[in-house]
């Protein structure tokens, strides 16, 4: 199978639709199919795979997690009718994403979209002055998209279940999550970390991720002010970095968390299982992803998770390896505490946050997505007749 892959967003940058692209490539790649990406120039920065395919574009990433890549169909043009794809499969529903329709529809070839974030949670936090607008108008966006599309992965059931529930379309949706490579998370070094930032005596949480207003940081950090203020102890480490890491080391200042909070900016991906297996908890507080790709590379390293409730990590935690708690700091805080105070609780469920993570292995998730193409290629069949 040929496989054209159509991203706002790739390496260098990090994110969790850039790993979920990347490991899913590889997967397919591993199964014997050929997959060609269309994704964004970045400054700098050269491949020497000659099916990943970049075009000009505007980097946006110091305010969201994409590239504006000039959508100029007939640059691009060429390139796609000489892949000539048996299906296409996009990350957004903009931009590339648009081309990505014209492209499928041009070549009578079925295209797949995954549902990678919540539009309408993202597009409040940026447009927080006439946020509800703001919302609708991001599901009338992505409805259409949808509605043009062969079949729509969802990285959760409860995501499956509010795109079926929020946006009216007879496209069909099918769960597929995005993997986690768990061949990295076999030897880990849980003291590298904790020695070379001053953390060995210290009870550590952990977020990784980016560092963006829509992630609810403000959240974790006004929470984790109560926390330390039971538990001095207390440490928090935050591995990403973002357009609102500024503003959120304001607040840890304004808190007087300066010595308690540390901001360690982007690391290397190969990086992130010993940042993972050296913390106590791993704490997340956004609600606008869809699945939390995090959650699980945290829980592949043995660590348990304390969450917000949202439709993401409800899935990735509902047979345990973690707590899900209303968005609001007092329930969050406790479950915190509750956890840094048993150890023995903390080490059962981080065994079972292991055995989780399994489910999300690159072989398991590939074979997933190749049904939902196989699927998707029959649906265009049948549609062409």
């Amino acid at each position: 199978m040929r496989v054209l892959i159509f991203s706002n967003t790739y390496q260098p940058s990090t994110s969790g639709v850039v790993t979920s692209v990347t490991l899913f490539r590889q997967g397919l790649i591993d199964a014997n199919h050929e997959v060609h990406l269309i994704v964004p120039q970045y400054e700098g920065y050269e491949d020497k795979d000659p099916y990943i395919f970049r075009f000009p574009a505007l980097d946006l990433s110091d305010r969201i997690d994409i590239s504006l890549v000039l959508p100029f169909q007939p640059l691009i043009e060429p390139t796609v009718r000489g892949i000539m794809p048996h299906i296409i499969h996009s990350q957004h529903p903009v931009w590339l994403g648009d081309l990505a329709v014209t492209f499928a529809h041009d070549l009578r070839v079925p295209l797949v979209f995954t549902f990678h974030t919540r539009y309408d949670e993202y597009a409040q936090s940026y447009v927080p002055i006439v946020a509800g607008l703001a919302s609708r108008v991001a599901e009338e966006v992505v409805k259409r998209y949808m509605r043009q599309c062969t079949h729509i992965v969802a990285p959760t059931p409860a995501i499956r279940d509010l795109i079926l529930h929020e946006y009216p379309i007879e496209t069909p949706v099918s769960v597929v999550p995005s993997p986690v490579d768990l061949t990295r998370y076999q030897d880990l070094n849980t003291k590298r970390i904790r020695g070379e930032y001053g953390l060995d005596p210290y009870e550590l949480l952990l977020y990784m991720g980016r560092v963006a207003k829509e992630k609810g940081l403000d959240f974790l950090i006004r929470a984790f002010a109560k926390v330390a203020a039971e538990r001095p102890q207390a440490r928090l480490l935050l591995v990403g970095d973002g357009p609102y890491r500024r503003a959120l080391e304001n607040l840890v200042q304004r808190l007087g968390l300066s010595n308690k909070v540390i901001f360690t900016g982007s690391v290397p991906h190969e990086e992130i299982p010993d940042y993972a297996s050296a913390a106590d908890l791993f704490v997340f507080s956004s609600v606008t992803d869809t699945q939390g790709l995090v959650l699980v590379e945290a829980m592949a390293a043995g660590v348990p998770v304390v969450a917000v409730e949202a439709p993401g990590p409800i899935d990735v935690l509902a047979e345990g390896g973690g707590v899900l708690v209303p968005t609001k700091e007092d329930a969050f805080v406790e479950a915190v505490l509750s956890l840094l105070m048993d150890e023995g609780r903390r080490e059962e469920m981080g065994e079972e946050a292991r055995r989780m993570a399994q489910r999300y292995s690159v072989s398991v998730t590939t074979k997933k997505m190749l049904a939902v193409y196989e699927e998707a290629m029959i649906a265009g069949r049948a549609g062409r007749k």
